[in-house]
């Protein structure tokens, strides 16, 4: 079985306070916001070492951070953090307001989309699970109508599947990408 997390930077938050599950029988998946670097360092290796091969993190994590977590981790895990094409990192920079996150996962094991959700008085973060390109590019346009500010997605998109995404979308929200572009 697959264990995947995805690590969110929140101020003040733990994955005590801020986190949310999705379980299938091919993964097991956690959504999970850590308060600054040391406690995603800390957090990541915990998991490493209760058997989690595959962490995302968020756009607040650089190739720097990313690197001192993976040494952090062990070389038996993969770390991806989320990245922006230089136009959609334009459109980050306009934002005013962060406090609605989307993320999309392409997963195994996930036949319907899957959501979770999780909230507190700062950011609520809306993440969904898919299956394939079609369904992110669906979860996509649910996530926009519904408001979120900005979308980042697992390491599964590439850049052309990334592009994807911001047309399913119209380039109405920045699109982000833990994959490589």
């Amino acid at each position: 079985m697959l264990k995947f997390a995805y690590i969110i930077n929140m101020p003040g938050q733990t994955p005590d306070t801020y986190s949310a599950v999705y379980e299938n029988a091919e993964s097991y998946n956690k959504i999970v916001g850590v308060d600054g670097v040391e406690s995603a360092k800390d957090y990541v290796k915990s998991l490493a070492d209760d058997g989690y091969t595959l962490f995302n993190l968020c756009g607040d994590f650089d190739d720097e951070i990313t690197a001192d977590i993976q040494a952090a981790a062990g070389e038996d895990v993969k770390i991806r953090h989320a990245d922006y094409l230089p136009e959609e990192m334009e459109k980050m920079g306009r934002l005013e307001d962060l406090s609605t996150y989307g993320i999309v996962i392409v997963m195994r094991g996930v036949e319907t989309p899957q959501q979770v959700e999780l909230k507190c008085d700062d950011c609520d973060t809306t993440a969904i699970f898919v299956k394939d390109l079609e369904q992110a590019q669906e979860a996509a346009k649910t996530l926009t109508d519904g408001g979120i500010a900005f979308i980042e997605l697992c390491s599964w998109f590439d850049k052309e599947k990334t592009e994807a995404v911001i047309d399913a979308v119209g380039g109405a929200v920045p699109v982000g990408s833990c994959g490589e572009l």
